[in-house]
């Protein structure tokens, strides 16, 4: 009989450990390389993927980032939604236009949703929405250096990709698109 309360505890300590050890498992979209996108699982629909901001800068010191949201399953026959956000000295409240140009591949965006313009400190944060069709998406990821003409109603702006954003697009481009 008093053998029975060490075999009570030796129990409880085994599912605490087991418990405990289920609380260390991260969701697949916090591993290694994938701290650049999100995926989320939506059943009949596939998968959809959430890739983080991408960040591209011009002579100015302005910054522009992209973030992007789309669903895949075994057939490109969607739309991507790419939020855009300009980081700059002046308030945008219109965009009339992106082209983006990556190796021979080029997408323009005519029509781009003004969303809001926050202030922070000396700069505007201005944020837009658009949806381009995912197979152009995919074309753009074909080279990790893109050229991006911004054209709003003060003239246009041309934004390059660091290389911190090329090796990004790079890595995005391994583990989502070469698997369409």
């Amino acid at each position: 009989m008093k053998s029975f309360p060490f075999i009570k505890s030796g129990i409880i300590l085994g599912i605490l450990v087991i418990l405990s050890s289920c609380f260390g498992v991260k969701s697949g979209g916090g591993a290694s390389g994938k701290k650049l996108y999100e995926t989320f699982f939506v059943g009949e629909e596939g998968t959809q993927y959430f890739i983080k901001p991408l960040l591209f800068c011009n002579k100015l010191k302005e910054e522009l980032k992209f973030d992007m949201t789309f669903r895949y399953k075994s057939e490109i026959k969607d739309s991507a939604i790419i939020n855009i956000t300009l980081i700059s000295k002046e308030i945008v409240k219109n965009i009339d236009s992106l082209q983006i140009t990556s190796n021979t591949n080029v997408t323009t965006i005519k029509e781009a949703k003004y969303m809001f313009c926050e202030r922070n400190k000396e700069t505007y944060i201005c944020r837009f929405s658009t949806k381009v069709k995912l197979s152009d998406v995919e074309k753009l990821f074909d080279n990790n250096s893109w050229n991006i003409l911004l054209y709003k109603q003060i003239g246009s702006n041309e934004f390059t990709t660091p290389n911190s954003t090329k090796k990004s697009i790079g890595k995005i481009n391994y583990e989502i698109f070469s698997m369409f």
